[in-house]
């Protein structure tokens, strides 16, 4: 899939090339908001990824032309909106056309994973990895708790990050962890889901400000239904995204 980024300095090119190059993207960038536009259909992009905090006057015309000669599902339009980005211009941006919005921070893994779900949903990716990872946001916060394996105290905390696979877990205050080291085995944790608590056990893989860890087993179901909650995250993402946009304005 061939992406066309459109910004002013080529800052995010690294961080997009390292994430996205695995999902079979190839990228080009244009510093130039006039010939990204003039150019759209010599480049031929499946998906643009244009940051209207760099061209404010740019990304509507920009947007309206691509949607005068491609669908939503012909041409992915992602804006990058600064913080400063009103909810009056995220309702024309969905009145026009535009397939998601993503933050300026694309070091921040919840923009990248966001970026990557909004691609999933429009086209499907020649993913080189065999794992999804979701960085939970703050209204679907997971907490997780494992039993302490030489101490029998209880550690508890908050997922960062996740995957069928293993997870990256941020301790609470006072936990005392620091003698887990990579390699332990830790039999007895609680994952706490929507539909309530999936019991596993896990190997920590390392320890440092976030503790990782790799899931080694679960209760009966319980792979499933974490499986099925990485699975409906970006319909969640979306819903999420949806209730907090104003109305579009009628035409």
């Amino acid at each position: 899939m061939k992406l066309l980024l459109v910004a002013a300095g080529d800052r995010h090119l690294n961080v997009l090339g390292f994430h996205l190059r695995p999902l079979g993207f190839a990228i080009e960038h244009l510093a130039d908001p006039v010939q990204a536009v003039s150019r759209l259909d010599e480049i031929e992009p499946e998906a643009v990824l244009f940051h209207a905090g760099d061209f404010p006057r740019h990304w509507k015309p920009a947007l309206k032309v691509a949607r005068e000669h491609h669908t939503r599902e012909e041409l992915i339009f992602i804006l990058i909106a600064p913080p400063d980005f009103e909810l009056e211009e995220a309702a024309k941006a969905a009145h026009l056309g535009a397939n998601g919005i993503v933050g300026t921070d694309l070091t921040d893994k919840k923009e990248l994973y966001r970026l990557e779900e909004l691609f999933r949903r429009y086209r499907p990716v020649d993913d080189k990895r065999t794992v999804t990872r979701v960085v939970p946001g703050e209204e679907e916060a997971l907490a997780f708790a494992f039993t302490h394996p030489a101490r029998r105290s209880l550690v508890a905390g908050k997922i960062r990050e996740i995957s069928i696979q293993g997870a990256s877990f941020r301790p609470g205050p006072g936990s005392v962890v620091s003698d887990l080291e990579p390699g332990c085995r830790v039999p007895v944790c609680s994952l706490k889901l929507a539909d309530g608590i999936v019991d596993l056990s896990a190997r920590v893989t390392r320890n440092r400000a976030e503790m990782g860890f790799q899931f080694l087993s679960f209760e009966a179901n319980g792979r499933s239904r974490l499986l099925a909650w990485i699975e409906a995250r970006g319909g969640r993402a979306l819903k999420n995204a949806t209730a907090a946009q104003p109305a579009a304005p009628s035409s």
